[in-house]
């Protein structure tokens, strides 16, 4: 035994390896703007809808017995998105599918599960992005959907100045600007979505605190700094983090014209034998339906570091 006069796992080659029966997953996989977004059918690939506003209020009087002179009021606006198409595939080898595997009873069920949560995760990342939509006219192009923060044009704020190239931190006056011009034109706003950093500051640095109790015992030894409320001047916002989102942005919406329209939903696929392998894929098609662009608004050019207190 080369110098042992025992047996020890240096020298003796029939130990079986320590390899646990578990699969320790990372997976990022919530998508709170895609998941919040009421789902709606969609009928073909440009997805349309109509928005509608009311006139002006007005203070003036009329004349007692005066003739009506009639007024024609704004028409509707039709707007679209087009519908986009995401897949996610795998493949896994005939040798691979007869081995003892560590932890995975069924390795065709575990990569479908995988693209499922993955192709989520790109639905959620392109609707909440600045994307611009395309009808992929030619057969090398593809069709994609507007963002929401591409829809948004109306009430917008930068947190550089305009065409300046350093970004600024983002404050609760910005935030509370943002939603007055959202209030203004109507909007709801009910939930700001943002990246981790935004969050942190947002959770460290404003002051108008909801949704949790200062009241704490100091035997608890518990330290809060986190908001997922902000009350401000307009109404009561959800502070929601999203993996998916623009880490320089925050995008506000009202929640009720956010909506997923869906032309084909998930669907699971089995790929066509051509090889020494199972393959499949998941696949669906749906764009946002952002309903009135002005009924949200966004916040770009942000700090992404160095912000007091974070």
């Amino acid at each position: 035994m080369a110098g042992a006069g025992y047996y020890n796992t240096t020298y003796t080659i029939g130990n079986r390896e320590g390899l646990t029966d578990t699969v320790a997953d990372l997976f990022a996989d919530d998508v709170p703007f895609f998941a919040a977004a009421e789902k709606i059918p969609a009928t073909h690939p440009k997805h349309e809808w109509q928005t509608d506003v009311l006139p002006s209020a007005v203070t003036t009087g009329i004349i007692e017995g005066a003739d009506i002179t009639y007024a024609v009021n704004a028409a509707r606006v039709r707007k679209y998105n087009y519908t986009q198409i995401r897949l996610r595939n795998w493949a896994i080898s005939f040798t691979q599918l007869s081995v003892n595997v560590a932890g995975i009873k069924d390795q065709v069920g575990r990569e479908m599960m995988k693209s499922m949560k993955a192709l989520l995760t790109d639905y959620d990342k392109r609707f909440l992005s600045s994307g611009i939509g395309t009808p992929g006219a030619t057969v090398t192009k593809a069709r994609l959907a507007y963002g929401i923060q591409k829809a948004i044009q109306t009430n917008t704020g930068r947190g550089s100045s305009a065409g300046g190239a350093v970004p600024q931190a983002l404050t609760e006056s910005k935030v509370n600007s943002l939603l007055q011009k959202i209030w203004g034109q109507g909007g709801d706003p009910r939930a700001l979505y943002c990246g981790a950093y935004q969050k942190r500051v947002i959770s460290t640095n404003f002051t108008a605190k909801t949704g949790f109790s200062f009241r704490i015992e100091a035997s608890a030894r518990m330290a809060i700094a986190n908001i997922n409320k902000y009350e401000g001047s307009f109404g009561t916002l959800d502070i929601i983090p999203d993996r998916q989102a623009k880490p320089t942005d925050i995008v506000i919406v009202t929640p009720d014209h956010v909506k997923v329209a869906v032309l084909r939903d998930i669907e699971q696929y089995k790929g066509a034998p051509s090889a020494s392998s199972v393959k499949g894929w998941v696949e669906a098609e749906m764009t946002l339906q952002y309903g009135n662009e002005k009924a949200h608004g966004k916040q770009t050019h942000l700090k992404t570091a160095s912000v007091a207190g974070v």
